[in-house]
């Protein structure tokens, strides 16, 4: 598993799609908030830091926030038959 792979998230037990959306929103918010150094962003720790952009990586997350997360409905939460 590489830095671009995107994220993963492993719970124990039997959820829904529903009661993970508190969670995801906690971290995109973290993600939106963040300020600082960014953890493995130097040459030593990531052949793609230069990639790296944090204010994006704010915006980005205030976006999916704003567009999706604070609004998501039933319908965005199970897979179409």
């Amino acid at each position: 598993m590489g830095c671009r792979t995107g994220f993963y998230i492993v719970l124990a037990g039997d959820h829904d799609s529903k009661d993970i959306v508190p969670l995801i929103t906690r971290m995109y918010e973290f993600i939106r908030d963040f300020k600082g150094e960014v953890p493995g962003a130097s040459p030593r720790d990531c052949g793609n830091y230069l990639d790296m952009n944090l204010g994006m990586a704010n915006f980005l997350a205030k976006r999916y926030l704003d567009n999706t997360l604070y609004n998501i409905t039933d319908k965005h939460l199970v897979y179409p038959e």
